[in-house]
């Protein structure tokens, strides 16, 4: 029986001000799915492997969701079954249901002659994203696409891949789920124009930034007037960690997606794990335990691999 298999990376979403806008792809960790085609028409979950908390029915699973709207695209002749390997800690601020969703819909499309883009493949995977956390393309669009990305419009989608940079980030992912619903139900309905115009200079920086490849001034970038304030509350410990994380040589440092898990950048690899060291230690300090993972960009997202 013919099988594929599908990676997607994790990714990190804001970077500081760019709410809902700025994604940045992980690599060395992510999630895959294993895929055969069957006859008729629908996708079926066999198997989860890694999170037993996530639905094995594919109409409430982010993987099954993209993956059957990219058959229908398709109009595949049949259907498929998947096994998906979750590398991605739950509701961790680290785009675990984005990454499922671009899996799956990844795979449907090797299965199926690969005939849809990449660029094609980012509506499916925001559909199937949907189920887990809104409308939205922030953490779909690294995943997929690889490198940093900005998403200029969610309708229509249209995202802007910026590439990668020569930048390391310590995330420090802490023993403490934040479903992104808790976090998006503290953020502000009004904000002040003097935050506003803070937060515009920052996100407008950072894309200077990313473009001349000048870690450092990405790190003065991720100063977040408006979520970070309300967010971090919600983190036992994040303020303590961001200190912890600059005080030991960190560029910049912000809350990862939604969070728990807490981004830091360096542009001096040698100071990863004195960083990582820190961030854990605070995060101790505080009650919780924590995962450290040192990487770099993920420059080709989404892909088939043996």
């Amino acid at each position: 029986m013919k099988t594929v298999k599908a990676y997607a990376p994790a990714s990190s979403a804001n970077v500081g001000p760019g709410f809902d806008v700025m994604g940045i792809a992980i690599s060395g960790i992510g999630d895959m799915v294993e895929a055969w085609k069957t006859s008729g028409k629908k996708v079926r979950i066999t198997e989860i492997l890694g999170n037993a908390k996530i639905p094995k029915d594919p109409r409430e699973n982010t993987a099954g969701v993209a993956a059957a709207e990219v058959l229908r695209r398709l109009d595949a002749e049949g259907g498929m079954e998947m096994r998906i390997f979750k590398g991605i800690p739950l509701a961790s601020g680290m785009g675990g249901s984005a990454a499922s969703a671009v899996a799956g819909a990844y795979a449907a499309n090797l299965l199926y002659g690969g005939r849809l883009t990449k660029k094609e493949l980012i509506e499916p995977c925001v559909m199937g994203e949907a189920k887990a956390s809104g409308f939205h393309c922030d953490n779909v669009a690294p995943s997929l696409l690889g490198g940093i990305t900005i998403v200029r419009s969610n309708d229509p989608i249209d995202v802007v891949s910026m590439g990668g940079m020569d930048m390391t980030m310590v995330v420090a992912c802490p023993e403490f789920e934040m479903p992104t619903k808790k976090a998006r139900s503290v953020l502000p309905e009004n904000v002040p124009m003097k935050l506003f115009v803070r937060n515009m200079a920052m996100a407008c920086s950072a894309v200077a930034a990313i473009s001349r490849g000048d870690v450092r001034l990405l790190g003065r970038c991720m100063d977040d007037a408006i979520v970070e304030p309300v967010r971090g509350r919600l983190i036992p410990g994040y303020f303590d960690v961001k200190r912890a994380a600059m005080e030991s040589g960190a560029c910049g440092c912000a809350i990862s997606g939604a969070g728990p898990s807490v981004l830091a950048v360096t542009d001096e690899q040698a100071d990863a794990k004195k960083i990582g060291e820190s961030m854990k230690e605070a995060f101790r300090k505080n009650g919780l335990g924590s995962t450290i993972h040192v990487s770099l960009i993920d420059g080709e997202g989404a892909r088939a691999v043996q």
